[in-house]
């Protein structure tokens, strides 16, 4: 959805002070100074001052990093056989690390990341921490800036807390900085005794999204490299992406930047088809570049968001007059007409889930245009998941094909699903107990999934196998594609946060629950019960029951009634690992079981 020449002209803003010149590869540096191969890089290395004993650690896996690098290679005549539409990026992989050491660092970061990386328990380093220590491994002193919830918020998460959570991700002791009027002041004063250094929430300023240049110079001052890691924030023109590059004399990508513009130039070169693109989000003319662009390459353009509105406004569909912007009629029609022209179709939502601005009543649902005066729509409605779940399923949404007969001996089994397996000892137990049952599990931690492949390897498991994914968003595609009946599903304490209310059950949303009770059979026989929540947190498996049966729609029965539904024992004899930790220390789990019925 960034194929777009205004995205690639403000990634040249940010970086152009150390773009890569045509004839160099992600296997060395050119300077003014000459050219450092690997070699070159590890001796240099060898020479550095003051090194910490893990910097070292970390150069290695560094050096070891830039040899196995998947990035294309340039070839001696200077043809990289990327399109054009890509620039060549300097990215802090090649950026020469002893230039690092002693400097002030400011570091842009996608703070969504760091909160989903505690979200789903998953501690590892992702590829935007490990820029952070990465900096900080090479003796700099590193300046963190990023924005998080919206203002005026009485849940949103302040600097400390914040700074908290990075410490423990990091291991590093992160310090606030929160006198937003003294930025500069403020920096001076911790930078002492200080490494790592997290400015205010550039949210509650409003010359952050004005990019004003005197904000620009504060929030850079004493900064001598600019680390552009929030990629997700490209296309938009920030003080702390495009101003701060006009004070500092090095402007790179970080590691997590850098991967994701290799996986857009790999979607851009995909063959395999129906090649559809799903776009949402607002600003219609902002965009239009990008979506002719994906109008001459895809098989078909799926519009949700504010988006899918212009085009439904383009068409002469009655649409609320607060989702209508401005001017965006004549650039809708035109790609509309792009569509036409290639005979590729164009998707947007049949129906939507709308709130009513004046009273407190229910939601409900309205078809695409013939939403009444006063609703206004917020989600997506059941028609319209269903035909882009077909959608997905058409286009193998999945990013690679499922081999069933690799993962289990027998794939016409009936399928158990545990989501959120953790490490696996659950699951594991039950395929040894039970061998007429393929048993599935699907966890967002790659090695904890790593760790537990090889469990079943090891055991010679033939009826378990787990996936590293995110279950919110490809659970449908995963499970539809089995060969077998899913008969079961697990949920078993999904990890809460507690700063923002609407936000603790973060796993268990909506579309994961209608796809669950949509794929579901009717008439399994293990136990004939089909879902199973638990929580050792009685307002989270109060809320993972009152979600399941809300938008199941009457197709899911609590099994029992006293006790509001709790179980008092596991139904499996099985525990998973976090229930054992918390019945031997006494406390309570709350454990409910649904049925499905229809």
């Amino acid at each position: 959805m960034l194929h777009t020449s205004s995205f690639l002209y403000q990634l040249h803003c940010r970086f152009g002070s150390l773009t890569l010149p045509p004839h160099s590869s992600c296997m060395s540096y050119n300077t003014t100074a000459g050219s450092w191969s690997c070699k070159q890089l590890q001796s240099r290395l060898g020479s550095l001052r003051s090194c910490r004993s893990e910097f070292r650690v970390m150069c290695r896996q560094v050096l070891d990093s830039i040899k196995t690098c998947h990035v294309q290679e340039v070839d001696k005549n200077g043809d990289s056989g990327e399109s054009n539409l890509f620039l060549h990026v300097q990215t802090l992989r090649n950026f020469p690390i002893e230039k690092i050491y002693g400097e002030v660092v400011i570091v842009r970061f996608d703070s969504t990341l760091v909160l989903e990386a505690l979200d789903s328990n998953n501690f590892s380093l992702d590829k935007s921490l490990f820029t952070i220590k990465y900096l900080f491994n090479a003796g700099a002193k590193v300046l963190l800036v990023s924005n998080w919830g919206r203002p005026h918020d009485p849940m949103l998460l302040s600097v400390e807390s914040l700074a908290d959570r990075l410490s423990s991700l990091l291991q590093v002791k992160v310090v606030p900085a929160n006198d937003g009027s003294g930025l500069m002041q403020s920096k001076m004063n911790k930078w002492e005794n200080v490494d790592i250094l997290l400015l205010d929430n550039l949210t509650m300023f409003r010359e952050e999204v004005a990019n004003c240049s005197k904000f620009s110079e504060k929030l850079s001052s004493g900064a001598t490299i600019f680390v552009n890691d929030a990629f997700s924030l490209s296309h938009k023109i920030l003080a702390s992406t495009v101003g701060v590059t006009r004070f500092c004399h090095a402007s790179v990508a970080g590691f997590n930047f850098e991967e994701e513009l290799l996986q857009l130039k790999n979607i851009s070169k995909t063959t395999r088809q129906p090649y559809v693109a799903i776009i949402g989000g607002s600003n219609f003319l902002e965009k239009a570049n990008a979506l002719h662009l994906l109008a001459s390459k895809c098989d078909g353009l799926y519009f949700f968001g504010k988006l899918a509105f212009q085009v439904m406004n383009a068409l002469g569909l009655s649409v609320p007059g607060c989702f209508v912007e401005q001017d965006a009629v004549g650039e809708a029609l035109k790609l509309i007409q792009h569509a036409h022209c290639r005979k590729i179709p164009i998707y947007f939502p049949n129906d939507f889930w709308c709130i009513n601005n004046s009273k407190q009543d229910p939601l409900e649902i309205f078809p695409s245009g013939s939403i009444l005066t006063g609703w206004t729509p917020i989600d997506l409605g059941p028609v319209s998941l269903k035909e882009l779940s077909s959608l997905l399923s058409i286009c193998k949404a999945y990013p690679h094909d499922l081999d069933w007969n690799i993962a289990f001996t027998d794939p016409s089994q009936p399928l158990i699903i545990d989501i959120g397996s953790g490490n696996g000892l659950f699951l594991l137990k039950m395929a040894r107990r039970c061998q007429n049952y393929n048993f599935l599990g699907l966890e967002i931690n790659k090695k904890l999934v790593r760790h537990c492949l090889n469990n079943v390897v090891q055991s010679n498991i033939k009826n378990g196998y787990f996936i590293s994914t995110n279950a919110t968003s490809t659970f449908r595609p995963i499970v539809s594609s089995y060969p077998g009946d899913p008969v079961l599903v697990t949920v078993q304490c999904p990890n809460p946060d507690f700063n923002r209310e609407e936000h603790r059950w973060r796993m268990v949303q909506r579309t994961l629950i209608e796809a669950i009770i949509d794929l579901l059979i009717t008439n399994g026989k293990f136990m004939t019960l089909q879902v199973f929540l638990q929580s050792d947190i009685e307002a989270v498996a109060t809320r993972m029951k009152e979600q399941f049966i809300m938008y199941a729609k009457g197709r899911l029965l609590v099994d029992g009634d006293e006790n509001m539904g709790w179980l008092e024992e596991n139904p499996f004899g099985i525990r998973s690992d976090w229930e054992q930790h918390v019945i031997d220390r006494g406390a309570p789990m709350f454990r409910i079981m649904l049925r499905k019925v229809r």
